[in-house]
């Protein structure tokens, strides 16, 4: 028996000697401080028609186990669709201030038109829809980097808020009038007309209606002269308004484009969507 004990006493000691290979051992073995750029308040339009008024603005703070002092720099790239990028401008140390947390803070503004000047795109290159991506990259003085493909979920929401990328759509809403020809055409599901629904279109101060006083379906085009300083289309509800439909296609002697693609409307001034 005593044997038997002693051998048993022998084997938890050498197991117990071992380090086991355990999730947190792992950890703890392979585990590296990084660094991550916070963002939050990410603000601001693109609009087609005002390339160098629109802008996008984030406030990022660097963190790092040594109080920003790991910063090198932060690299600000865009791209069109995700394709062609190229860096826009590098962001040193002195570009960012002590923010209240003690951590090197940058309120980093990034208009359209320096963006679409950087990828050397005219506007015929580029319309409404399309994307302009800004993607950052932190660069530490031991040569890590980080980026959006470094970020996971943990680090994209919640305090961090750190996704490295941000996808601004370029909006085509006229600052002004647009000229041009806008075909209303319009739908009644239950076809007896809107029921005194309308659009009303502005012009310079000089409003019109349009509207379906009977059947299915109806179409009035209305003319944008090119002396017009302003413009807007409002819906007018009806009796009936879940009956009714419509789309508006602009066209300005070339191809028809869709303004307004066909919905069914509520209250209000609809905003146009109307590219070159």
């Amino acid at each position: 028996m005593k044997k038997i004990i002693t051998l048993f006493s022998l084997l938890l000691i050498t197991v117990s000697c071992q380090e086991p290979e355990t999730t947190i051992n792992d950890v703890l073995d392979n585990y590296v401080t990084g660094a991550v750029l916070r963002g939050w308040n990410p603000t601001g339009d693109y609009n087609f028609f005002a390339p160098s008024t629109s802008i996008f603005s984030v406030t990022i703070e660097e963190h790092d186990v040594q109080k920003g002092a790991l910063m090198q720099d932060v690299q600000i790239y865009v791209a069109l669709n995700g394709a062609g990028e190229v860096l826009l401008r590098t962001l040193t140390p002195t570009d960012f201030a002590v923010g209240p947390n003690g951590l090197p803070r940058h309120d980093m503004v990034v208009t359209l038109g320096e963006s679409i000047a950087a990828l050397g795109l005219t506007s015929s290159q580029y319309t409404g829809g399309d994307v302009i991506n800004i993607r950052l990259k932190l660069n530490l003085t031991d040569g890590r980097s980080y980026t959006n493909t470094d970020a996971a979920s943990s680090l994209t929401g919640s305090y961090f808020k750190s996704p490295y990328i941000y996808n601004m759509t370029i909006k085509c809403i006229p600052t002004g009038a647009v000229a041009g020809d806008y075909t209303i055409n319009m739908i009644d599901s239950w076809g007896d007309g809107w029921n005194g629904a309308s659009v009303t279109v502005t012009i310079d101060g000089v409003s019109q209606t349009v509207g379906l006083p009977s059947g299915a379906t109806g179409s009035q085009t209305i003319t944008v002269p090119a002396s017009a300083t302003s413009m807007s289309f409002a819906y007018v509800s009806g009796a009936w308004d879940s009956e009714v439909s419509y789309d508006i296609i602009f066209n300005n002697g070339g191809a028809d484009q869709t303004a307004i693609a066909e919905t069914n409307p509520g209250a209000g001034v609809k905003v146009l969507s109307v590219c070159p």
